[in-house]
C-alpha cells in the first residue's frame, strides 16, 4: 500500500528522463496513497540518528526544566512553539488529549531561530545546534524535492521555486509513551498534517497508522526501510492540487512496550503566499474549489496561529 521512491539517482545525475519517471512515481502515489517512503535522498545517517537521540535528550530532561520552555507563555511574542506537555490538546486543537510529549521549533520570513524557546546550553549542550543543523539539511531535501511535485502535476520543474522562497516550517521532536487505556487513547489523534509536505523520521517504534482508501480501512505503516523517511501530503497540497493529490488520515498509537520518538518537519511555502489553483489541476470542466488563500489565511488558523 505504501510505495518506496528512491531520488537517488537523479540527485547523482539530475536527468531529465529520470525526473520525469520519479513524478509519474510520486504522481501515483499522492493519488492513491497519500504516503510513501523516501530513500537515496543523501541526508546523512549519522544525521538521523543525530536528531533521534537530541529528542531522547530533551525529553529525559527534569519536568520543571521542561515547563520553564512551555508554549504559548503569556511573556513570549511567539506562539506554537516550545515544549507540549503529556496530555495536550494542541496542534491541531481537538476534542481529546494526544497523549504525546513535542518541542517544536518553526521559523518563516517573521520568525528567526533566536525567537523560538531553547534550553539554556549549560542544560542540554549541543541541543540547539544540532536541531538547527537537522533543519537545514531536511529543509534543503524538501527543496530539492519541489521539482518532483511539479513534474507530477504536469507543471515546469521550477514552478514552486517562487513560493518557497523564505519558506514556513515546523521541526517537532515528539515522545510517545507506550500505550495505556482502551481503545481511545492515542499518542496523536487521527488527522490530516497542515503543510504542503511532511519529512518524517523515526526511530522504529511502530504505531503509525493511515487510513486507505482503496481498502476503506486504517492499516499501520509498515517498518521504514533503513534510514528511510516517511513523506506524506498535507492540506496546504491537496487544496492547492484541487483535490487531485490526497491529504490522508493518519493517527499514532504506542502499542510497544518501548518509548518511541518521532522527528516530523512540516514543510510549507512561504507563510504569507496566495496559493490559487494550479493551472494544471482546473478547468472549465473542473472550477476551482477554494478560492486563493496564504497559510495563515488557511490552516495556520487551524494551528491556531
Amino acid at each position: 500500500d505504501v510505495p518506496t521512491i528512491d531520488v537517488g539517482e537523479w540527485f547523482r545525475t539530475n536527468d531529465e528522463g529520470e525526473l520525469h519517471r520519479l513524478g509519474a512515481a510520486l504522481r501515483r502515489a499522492s493519488q492513491e496513497v497519500g504516503f510513501y517512503q523516501l530513500v537515496g535522498h543523501e541526508v546523512p545517517p549519522l544525521e538521523l540518528n543525530a536528531i533521534l537521540q537530541q529528542a531522547k535528550l530533551f525529553h529525559s530532561l527534569p519536568k520543571r526544566t521542561k515547563h520553564e520552555l512551555a508554549m504559548d507563555m503569556p511573556e513570549h511574542h511567539v506562539g506554537g512553539v516550545g515544549y507540549l506537555g503529556y496530555g495536550n490538546w494542541k496542534l491541531p486543537s481537538r476534542s481529546n488529549p494526544n497523549q504525546n510529549a513535542a518541542y517544536v521549533v518553526k521559523t518563516d520570513h517573521r520568525i528567526a531561530f533566536d525567537d523560538n524557546h531553547w534550553p539554556q546550553e549549560v542544560v542540554l549542550p549541543g541541543f540547539r545546534s544540532a536541531v538547527e543543523r537537522y533543519a537545514a539539511l531536511a529543509k534543503g531535501l524538501a527543496e530539492r524535492l519541489l521539482p518532483i511535485y511539479a513534474v507530477a502535476l504536469d507543471l515546469p520543474a521550477d514552478y514552486f521555486q517562487v513560493a518557497f522562497e523564505e519558506p514556513f516550517f515546523r521541526l517537532r521532536m515528539t515522545h510517545y509513551r507506550p500505550r495505556e487505556g482502551d481503545g481511545e487513547s492515542f499518542g496523536i489523534h487521527p488527522h490530516v498534517d497542515t503543510s504542503f509536505i511532511t519529512l518524517l523520521i523515526t526511530d522504529g517504534t511502530p504505531g503509525l497508522n493511515i487510513f486507505s482508501r482503496r481498502r476503506n480501512e486504517w492499516i499501520q505503516m509498515p517498518t521504514p526501510r533503513p534510514n528511510a523517511f516517511i513523506v506524506n501530503s498535507g492540506e496546504l497540497l491537496r487544496q492547492w492540487s484541487n483535490d487531485k493529490f490526497l491529504s490522508t488520515r493518519h493517527f499514532v498509537t504506542n502499542a510497544s512496550k518501548r518509548d518511541g520518538y518521532s522527528v516530523p518537519f512540516f514543510f510549507t511555502p512561504n507563510s504569507d503566499c496566495k496559493m490559487e489553483c494550479l493551472p494544471t489541476c482546473c478547468g472549465a470542466d473542473n472550477p476551482p474549489k477554494y478560492p486563493p488563500f496564504s497559510y495563515n489565511e488557511s490552516q495556520g488558523r487551524v494551528q491556531g496561529e
